[in-house]
């Protein structure tokens, strides 16, 4: 209804966004606060961290740096690998990586082994009707170290975390490959990709 200038409408939900502008704090062309390696923006005594600052916008990464803000204030060191930090496309099917991509590792002139599996080949994914998809291992030609992680298919965000895990502490493809997995389980097809880049896949 309307009220002589001024519009009255009725909602059940209302959403309010307000915008705060960092007045002092540097700032780089794309309107991020800069910040150095240790999270410190200009002012020594303040620390920014998760969207407003460079890199993904991700509530995990945030949290990685605010825990590595809070030991830097604490102890002095504090540290986020951002290699090991997974993205998740909550799609169907969910899409999920972690690590490099092959075109990256081609720019760097990394050279590098390429194992896949289908989650056609997986018995739990085509037991729920939800195969559709594939786990692809990018891993050091030479040293078989696992570099990147690329899923497509059911619960990529949550298997997407053993791949995380495998760049985080430098684990070779091999080395899932030979860690058990319970079956049957979607998991599994992440031990059939390792296991396709190193050798070969069991069951496709």
């Amino acid at each position: 209804m309307e009220s002589g200038w001024m519009t009255v409408t009725k909602f059940e939900i209302a959403l309010v966004f307000v915008t705060r502008v960092p007045v002092g704090v540097k700032v780089d062309d794309k309107g991020r606060v800069e910040v150095n390696d240790h999270f410190q923006t200009n002012f020594p005594n303040i620390y920014a961290i998760g969207d407003v600052i460079r890199g993904p916008m991700l509530a995990h990464k945030a949290e990685e740096e605010g825990i590595a803000v809070a030991e830097y204030i604490n102890n002095g060191t504090g540290h986020v690998n951002y290699k090991a930090i997974p993205s998740v496309i909550y799609t169907h099917p969910e899409v999920a990586w972690v690590g490099s991509t092959e075109e990256e590792l081609q720019q760097q002139g990394i050279k590098y082994k390429v194992g896949k599996f289908p989650f056609m080949g997986n018995s739990r994914a085509r037991t729920n009707a939800d195969a559709e998809g594939w786990v692809k291992f990018l891993s050091d030609a030479t040293t078989d170290r696992v570099l990147g992680v690329h899923i497509i298919g059911p619960n990529a965000g949550e298997l997407i975390s053993e791949c995380t895990l495998a760049i985080e502490y430098g684990a070779s493809s091999e080395d899932i490959a030979r860690t058990c997995h319970a079956h049957p389980t979607l998991s599994e097809a992440v031990k059939e990709a390792a296991l396709a880049t190193f050798d070969k896949p069991i069951h496709f």
